[in-house]
């Protein structure tokens, strides 16, 4: 020890070395540090943690200035520090270190003390590496959490800014900046596929217009990469890599990530955020990141199906208008024009033909959007009874090939042209073309040219072949009759008979169409008059009412909204009822609206047959009326029954009407029976008690569940 200890008092050397002696007895088992100090520092004991902790001996220890147990960085304090100790006693943190240099955190405790008249500091220290490890696994910890909670706000406004929204643009715009927030990226970017290449449909953090237009084929850079691999990909740094554009080294983007979105099963489009920096994306990142890629992909979807929806709305409506426009009138060359104006505006076309095509000329003969003239024309590529979708933009300039004669002679780039099979003659053509190829020929438009088609091959039929309003009315009546087909779910059947005593066609009509989420819809109706009149207004009621049915599923809000768009055209004079059903085939559960029409039944399995009461007032009379509608539940070998009042008031020859009581005894007899059948049962029931005379028109359909159709 050293002798400067001895030499303070000599007078009380005893107290002093029994005073050391007590200290070592008391410290030398702790696990704490014990340093025993004078008032400048110099250590003058020190127990067996200090020499453990120090890797000092005892000898060397007390030869040392607490200053040089101290890290550097922490000695410019230690005077004040040991001020305060000897006044008022303190505890600090600080840092000492080893022989080795290695420094290592310390708490430390100390206080005045006087040993043989001599004032000294005695300290307490502790090693609390393990405990500030801990502390730094809390804040490390704590980070994470924030971190975690940060990019969970992020998510948050991701998705509160992808759900309900209609608006693409805007939903694209909100979107991206809240991503780019998330992922703490330069920019956030959407590509959209369409036609095989990839298009910026959106960007943030960019110049605005900077990257305007841009477009990648296959296997030009990352997002094609992304897309062609369909899964998430990242690069720590694109500039090592063949993806890389031009684009990447003009605004330094380094890192990158992309995710594909699908819609509906199919690519839908590519999202990306890049950094200027190179950076690997975190497994917390890629997870929120495909949380919020799935409520994009659903909230795109939601935009998708309601912008079919109104597509369908709009072209069923100008489907409608198309099809009254040419039954409106014999002069064929007013209507025709007409017709195709409307169809072509609805369909986004800038050209609309319609003519006769023999071996290698168009004839056309009517037309939108250019004049009628003959043109010279090469074979088409296959049959000429198919539909043909033509998209030949890429290959304008190579005359000759199939299609490029329609850049040339009507300037467009993209055609639909549908054969119209007027009376079976197979010359009729109808073309929609467009001038540029923003506008996509998709399934929709395909189909409603198709349906166009059928318009006109009837009314051209009609107007070359008939001269009568009788024949007209009627073949507008028997294309109302027609149905699709095959309906997921179901099973029908349906059968219309013509009064056998009137000489001019009635107004009955029926209707079985597919709706979204696999829904199906159920009409039949009566229009009130005879004659052109009534076929017009059927055509008009039937259409109005499927239009708004791709629009809403409740059969009262349905036949709402067309009562209040057939009473405010103050060109329909007449009125029509109506029963109709929406149903979920897969549970059997639907509703069900009788508007001013005879109920329907349900004819159940085990036997009986319940009837469908739910009055509401007929459609077109008035506006502002209000519709009822009741449950409808079908279980399998249960069979829908709707009908025309032709049905219920057929007259037998002694002037009796056959009644609601003798049809539902006809339907029970027959339970059992398939849907598709059931109908000419009810036909021939009818039909032998009035004895082949009817004094109205008589529609029936019949409908079952069919889980494996």
């Amino acid at each position: 020890m050293d002798e400067r200890f001895f030499d303070i008092d000599t007078s009380g050397a005893t107290d002093a070395i029994f005073a050391i002696q007590v200290c070592r007895a008391l410290s030398e088992h702790t696990r704490d540090i014990v340093l025993l100090m004078t008032g400048e520092g110099d250590i003058v004991f020190a127990n067996s943690a200090a020499r453990i902790s120090y890797q000092l001996t005892s000898d060397a220890l007390t030869c040392l200035n607490i200053r040089e147990l101290r890290a550097p960085h922490t000695v410019d304090a230690v005077t004040e520090q040991m001020q305060v100790a000897a006044t008022s006693g303190s505890l600090l943190e600080t840092e000492h270190v080893r022989t080795d240099g290695s420094v290592f955190p310390v708490e430390v405790s100390s206080r005045g003390v006087t040993i043989a008249g001599r004032s000294y500091l005695l300290s307490i220290i502790r090693d609390i590496t393990a405990r500030c490890a801990r502390e730094a696994e809390r804040e490390s910890l704590l980070e994470d959490l924030t971190a975690a909670n940060h990019q969970l706000a992020g998510l948050l406004r991701i998705v509160s800014s992808a759900v309900g929204s209609l608006d693409m643009e805007k939903l694209l715009e909100e979107v991206l900046v809240a991503l780019r927030e998330v992922m703490s990226a330069d920019a956030a970017l959407f590509f959209k596929f369409e036609n095989g290449v990839l298009v910026l449909e959106a960007q943030q953090g960019y110049p605005e217009g900077t990257m305007s237009g841009l477009t990648l084929r296959e296997g030009e850079g990352f997002a094609s990469l992304v897309a062609a691999a369909g899964e998430e990909l990242w690069s720590p740094d694109v500039t090592s890599t063949e993806a890389e554009l031009s684009v990447h080294h003009e605004f330094g983007i380094r890192a990158m990530f992309g995710m594909p979105l699908y819609v509906d099963g199919g690519l839908f489009g590519v999202l990306e955020c890049t950094w200027s920096t190179e950076r690997l994306v975190s497994d917390t990142e890629r997870v929120m990141l495909q949380v919020a890629s799935d409520r994009i992909v659903a909230a795109m979807s939601g935009v998708r199906r309601h912008e079919g929806a109104r597509r369908a709305r709009v072209l069923e409506s100008a489907l409608t208008e198309a099809a009254s426009t040419l039954a409106s009138s014999h002069e064929i060359a007013m209507t025709v024009p007409a017709a195709l104006e409307i169809m072509a505006v609805a369909l986004g076309c800038h050209v609309a033909c319609f003519g006769t095509w023999e071996e290698d000329v168009f004839n056309v003969l009517h037309a939108y959007g250019t004049q009628p003239r003959h043109v010279l024309v090469p074979p088409l590529p296959v049959e000429r009874e198919h539909t043909v979708v033509e998209d030949f933009s890429a290959r304008i300039n190579q005359p000759g090939t199939s299609g490029a004669w329609l850049r040339e002679e009507f300037g467009i780039d993209s055609a639909l042209v549908v054969p119209v099979l007027v009376r079976g003659d197979a010359r009729w053509t109808v073309l929609f073309g467009n001038r540029t190829s923003d506008i996509v020929l998709d399934d929709m438009v395909v189909e409603y040219g198709r349906r166009m088609s059928q318009s006109l091959a009837i009314a051209y039929g009609n107007a070359r072949d008939y001269e009568s309003e009788h024949r007209i009315a009627e073949t507008l009546q028997e294309a109302l009759l027609s149905l699709d087909g095959q309906v997921a779910g179901v099973r029908y059947g349906h059968l219309y008979r013509s009064s056998t005593l009137a000489t001019r066609v009635g107004g009955d009509f029926y209707d079985i169409f597919e709706l979204r989420d696999g829904l199906v819809g159920v009409l039949v109706g009566d229009v009130s008059g005879k004659g052109l009149d009534a076929a017009v207004l059927t055509t008009v009621v039937k259409h109005t009412i499927r239009a708004f049915a791709h629009e809403a599923v409740s059969p009262s809000e349905i036949l709402f909204r067309a009562n209040e768009a057939l009473a405010a055209t103050s060109r329909l004079r007449d009125f029509a009822t109506v029963a109709l059903v929406i149903i979920d085939p897969r549970s059997g559960e639907g509703r069900y609206c009788g508007a001013g029409h005879p109920p329907g039944l349900v004819v159940r399995a085990q036997g009986g047959a319940e009837s469908l009461c739910c009055g509401s007032p007929v459609l077109g009379a008035f506006t502002g009326l209000e519709f009822f509608e009741c449950a409808v539940t079908l279980g399998q070998g249960d069979t829908l029954v709707l009908y025309t009042d032709g049905v219920t008031e057929a007259r037998c020859p002694s002037g009796g009407f056959f009644g609601e009581e003798r049809l539902v005894a006809a339907v029970d007899d027959a339970r059992g029976m398939a849907a598709e059948d059931l109908a000419g049962h009810i036909g021939v029931i009818v039909t032998g008690f009035t004895e082949g005379r009817l004094t109205d028109d008589v529609a029936v359909v019949t409908l079952s569940l069919c889980p494996s159709c």
